[in-house]
């Protein structure tokens, strides 16, 4: 089958000569990302990783229609395997393992934190085997800053097995100006061979030192750009 016409976000954003036959969505949520792929590439399949219970159980009944072309994953993907801790916030979407910082409080009033949840975590290397042979066209990483211990859980399969990365990067997720995780999601990415073709979705923080609170940035593989 061939991709939909009519490109759902935010697969708007990713080159046009990509026909997916697998997506994977990391922190997939209630499921947005993932049936935006579902409906704009109609071949395609998707593997879902979302660690919270009440989150996952939303996740699964919204994508049931669609339950012979997707895996669903209750786990977070990490740089290590065994039990983690999220916190839960007031806003599903911005449940994550780091802790909320002053910039990203400040920045969002109606989220706060209002408890926590044992998650499992899980290497992406460890796990790969379980879709052994499946070539990742698009990987979506929105771990609301925890992207960095994602990509470096899952180095080897990456660099292997992946086109196209789809990843948010939060500035305001940082507790300090001393160390910029983007800057550090940005040199690794590049040690695996990816280069940034694409920015979109910038959220600006007016009246902050910040001036870009977080964006979307699109990377391909070095061996697509020939």
């Amino acid at each position: 089958m061939y991709a939909s016409k009519i490109k759902l976000p935010p697969f708007d954003q990713v080159p046009g000569d990509i026909d997916p036959k697998w997506i994977l969505d990391v922190g997939a949520n209630i499921g947005d990302v993932s049936l935006a792929a579902l409906k704009t590439y109609p071949g395609c399949q998707v593997i879902c990783f979302e660690p919270v219970g009440e989150t996952f159980e939303t996740l699964k009944n919204r994508v049931a229609p669609y339950k012979d072309r997707i895996k669903l994953f209750n786990q977070a993907l990490s740089d290590s395997n065994g039990v983690g801790e999220i916190n839960i916030t007031s806003f599903h979407g911005a449940n994550s393992i780091a802790k909320q910082s002053r910039t990203h409080s400040r920045l969002n009033p109606h989220v706060s934190e209002i408890g926590k949840e044992k998650i499992s975590l899980v290497r992406l290397d460890d796990v790969a085997h379980q879709f052994e042979g499946c070539k990742i066209d698009i990987m979506k990483i929105d771990v609301e800053g925890h992207e960095y211990e994602v990509i470096q859980g899952g180095v080897n399969f990456i660099k292997d097995n992946v086109d196209t990365i789809i990843i948010e990067a939060s500035l305001m997720r940082d507790e300090s100006w001393e160390r910029q995780s983007i800057v550090d999601i940005f040199s690794l990415l590049s040690e695996m061979g990816f280069r940034l073709i694409n920015v979109f979705d910038l959220h600006y923080a007016p009246n902050s030192k910040l001036m870009c609170a977080q964006m979307d940035c699109v990377f391909r593989h070095k061996s697509k750009l020939i």
